[in-house]
């Protein structure tokens, strides 16, 4: 399967999309010794990535971060990587917008729908998935072959991110 070239990232670069993909606040981001950040710097090196990536938000770095593999895993245990949930149509709408880089103020706008039905969504699409933020959503939802890939990179396949090979134990 070929999702497009990896650009060339730093160390610290690839710790900060990992710690974004994690949820991270802009403080917990600084205080990563690998992120070599500043609080006040956060923002700029967050926006530079996105430039450096392609992609319009951090949901949408999130997304490209764990097809591209840089992202391997959600924070927390998700039972939705076990057992892949069965989704209402508009929660994976809405989960495939956030992958594809679409802000909830404009999914909002698209379906039509009051902020405070798309809050309600937004929080019971967390809550099916078992995570606590909507980059850890993103994550979840690519690793449990929820979103397809050209929902992230339209010139991407119309499949689910393959599962990562398993290590097999080598025989004594």
């Amino acid at each position: 399967m070929a999702i497009g070239p990896l650009p060339n990232l730093t160390a610290s670069e690839s710790r900060l999309i990992v710690l974004v993909a994690a949820g991270a606040s802009r403080d917990q981001i600084a205080a990563d010794p690998d992120t070599k950040l500043q609080p006040d710097d956060v923002r700029s090196a967050i926006d530079a990535v996105l430039v450096t990536t392609g992609t319009r938000t951090v949901l949408h770095l999130a997304a490209w971060a764990t097809a591209h593999r840089i992202v391997t895993q959600s924070v927390h245990p998700s039972g939705a990587l076990t057992i892949k949930p069965q989704l209402a149509p508009r929660l994976t709408q809405i989960l495939s917008g956030w992958a594809s880089g679409r802000s909830t103020p404009e999914l909002t706008a698209d379906f039509g729908i009051a902020p405070s039905t798309m809050r309600g969504y937004s929080k019971s699409l967390l809550s099916q998935l078992n995570v606590d933020s909507q980059p850890q959503a993103v994550v979840v939802g690519v690793l449990a072959q929820l979103v397809p890939l050209n929902s992230i990179d339209r010139a991407w396949p119309a499949e689910p991110l393959a599962p990562a090979a398993v290590p097999q134990a080598v025989a004594p």
